[in-house]
């Protein structure tokens, strides 16, 4: 993955605010619905913001085949 874009970057501040603000909650990744990171907070590796994006990505792919299947 390139690196994020400054559209991206400028949600960084809130992802790191969400995480210091919230009780339990370790890191923040904003993921596009095709795999992509779209930002990640500071100190979450970008590998595995990658990594975790790719796994949103995939359940996404799943809740809507799911949807499909059991639609009326």
């Amino acid at each position: 993955m390139s690196e994020l874009s400054q559209g991206a970057r400028g949600l960084n501040w809130l992802i790191d605010d969400f995480v210091s603000s919230v009780p339990g909650v370790a890191h923040s990744v904003v993921v596009s619905a095709d795999g992509l990171p779209l930002a990640y907070s500071h100190g979450f590796p970008k590998d595995r913001a990658d990594q975790l994006a790719a796994v949103a990505a995939g359940l996404i792919s799943l809740t809507q085949g799911a949807s499909r299947v059991f639609e009326g």
